[in-house]
């Protein structure tokens, strides 16, 4: 597992297992797979309720992934991040029945705002392709 800029392992696992509970995340079921400084890979495995009308992964679904992925890569500094901004561009559909990918790379840390990358791979295939500016917030103290 990373550390904060504080080198506080313990800090950082609640401040994540927090985020991967949150009632949406729990939701879609998304996972932690892999987690270090600036980074964050997650997995979500698709079912037919996570479909839009035309029988693929709904886009909101891959929004909120990607979203996740790297709002999860600015937790990675100790920091609980708000979106400010992001854009997404979805290269290939979603399949329902495929495990989802979700790679989150901090690009720039700055003082407050962090720019950040998301891609979404369905096995080798990337899907999705984003980038984001997160707000990075102290964690509350009954977190630390």
């Amino acid at each position: 597992m990373a550390m904060d800029k504080t080198g506080d392992a313990i800090v950082l696992n609640r401040i994540l297992e927090s985020a991967v509970q949150a009632p949406f995340n729990k939701k879609l079921d998304i996972k932690i797979v892999k987690v270090q400084r600036g980074s964050v890979e997650l997995e979500l495995d698709t079912n037919p309720d996570l479909a839009n009308g035309i029988g693929i992964v709904h886009g909101g679904v891959t929004a909120s992934l990607c979203d996740s992925a790297m709002g999860f890569a600015v937790m990675t500094l100790g920091f609980f991040p708000l979106t400010v901004e992001m854009k997404l561009n979805y290269l290939l559909p979603g399949r329902i029945g495929d495990r989802l990918i979700a790679k989150g790379k901090i690009i720039k840390e700055g003082k407050s705002l962090m720019i950040v990358e998301g891609e979404i791979y369905s096995g080798e295939k990337l899907i999705v392709k984003g980038i984001g500016t997160y707000l990075a917030q102290k964690p509350k103290k009954e977190i630390e």
